[in-house]
């Protein structure tokens, strides 16, 4: 172990600036092989540990509970790799593959996870799998195998079926900075209509639209949430809907930082973030007393009225941002001079933008670069 570590630390300080790309790929062909061989071990090395009952010898009721505390495994990584090493010993031919090159790595891993899953059934077919799947791409693999599998299941597929449900679920976890990290498996069914709502939404919105498939699908799920959120049958909360609520000063409002500019749940958000929703929204005004205490609350309004949202919808039509033709129903109504600064809300201060030029045109709003939103 301690060569294999010197040779990997020769490697990571090795400056690679200089490196000609053909001796870039190749390196990046063989890293991938040299990490699936690692793999490989370390699966080896799991099953070995398990057969000697090794985490009990170190107090601990699972191998799974020793992974994820001594090698620091999320739980279903530690899952997968305890499952994998369990067939280490009867999947012969995936291993030799996988460890001469003909099966990467996300290959191997998927047919281990069928041998895990119906081990009679891999075993009798384990050799044909292999010299069916080793010239397929990652994604044909596992089509192979899905198709595969349904065919031992049989007749509805029962068995894969009552796997997804139990391995269905969505983690949400919210960083420091207030990013929220998505994470979890949807079932094929709903699956397959999330992602259907996805790519509806995701239409290039002009020649000017840089964003990645990724940015993209991001944008298309802020737009279903909202969307829900404005206009879907949602259960009251407090005798409200469920929104997004803002707590902030004015001088936020005006784009000055360093006040109170930040969710109901203490999560800050940006000065530019804040304006942005604060574009079109319901506001309530609330006055607070020399000792935090509520002196006032103001009715709740909204900043740009039914009425006047109808009227741009009949004169703009679409986003008014050059190139693009988003439909209202995914628009925001931006005010060109913001109203926390005096612009009036009324239909000359005012533009349909779709919401990621909406935020776009906020983010830019202070730069020498004008975006062509009035056209």
């Amino acid at each position: 172990m301690s060569a294999l570590r010197s040779a990997l630390e020769e490697w990571v300080n090795e400056d690679v600036e200089h490196l000609h790309l053909d001796q870039l790929a190749t390196d990046l062909v063989e890293l991938e092989h040299v990490s699936g061989l690692l793999e490989v071990e370390r699966i080896r090395r799991i099953s070995t540990f398990e057969d000697r009952e090794g985490h009990r010898q170190f107090g601990y009721p699972s191998l799974t509970a020793f992974l994820k505390h001594h090698c620091r495994l999320a739980s279903g990584r530690a899952h997968r790799l305890v499952a994998r090493s369990r067939v280490f010993q009867t999947a012969r031919t995936t291993i030799r593959a996988w460890t001469a090159g003909r099966l990467s790595t996300d290959q191997a891993a998927s047919l281990l996870d069928e041998a895990a899953a119906i081990p009679e059934q891999f075993a009798d077919a384990e050799d044909r799998l292999v010299e069916i799947v080793q010239d397929l791409g990652v994604s044909d693999t596992r089509k192979a195998l899905e198709y595969w599998r349904q065919s031992m299941d049989g007749p509805g597929t029962i068995r894969d079926q009552l796997e997804q449900e139990q391995m269905r679920g969505i983690s949400a976890s919210r960083s420091l900075g207030g990013m929220v990290r998505l994470d979890g498996w949807m079932t094929s069914g709903a699956g397959g209509a999330f992602l259907a709502a996805l790519d509806a939404l995701m239409p290039p919105t002009g020649p000017d639209d840089t964003r990645t498939p990724r940015q993209r699908r991001h944008d298309a799920l802020e737009d279903l949430a909202r969307n829900y959120l404005d206009h879907g049958d949602t259960p009251t909360v407090g005798g409200e809907k469920p929104h997004i609520n803002l707590v902030c000063d004015l001088p936020a409002l005006q784009g000055i930082a360093g006040g109170l500019h930040e969710m109901e749940n203490g999560h800050l958000l940006t000065v530019m973030e804040l304006r942005a929703l604060a574009c079109d929204c319901s506001l309530s005004r609330i006055v607070l007393g020399p000792g935090g205490e509520i002196i006032d609350v103001g009715r709740r309004t909204r900043v740009v009225p039914t009425a006047l949202r109808r009227a741009l919808i009949a004169r703009d039509r679409h986003c008014r941002w050059k190139g693009c033709d988003r439909d209202p129903r995914w628009c925001d109504a931006h005010h060109i001079e913001h109203w926390a600064d005096g612009g009036k809300t009324e239909p000359g201060n005012l533009r349909l933008l779709c919401r990621y030029h909406h935020g776009l045109t906020h983010l830019l709003e202070d730069d020498e670069r004008a975006p062509p939103v009035h056209t």
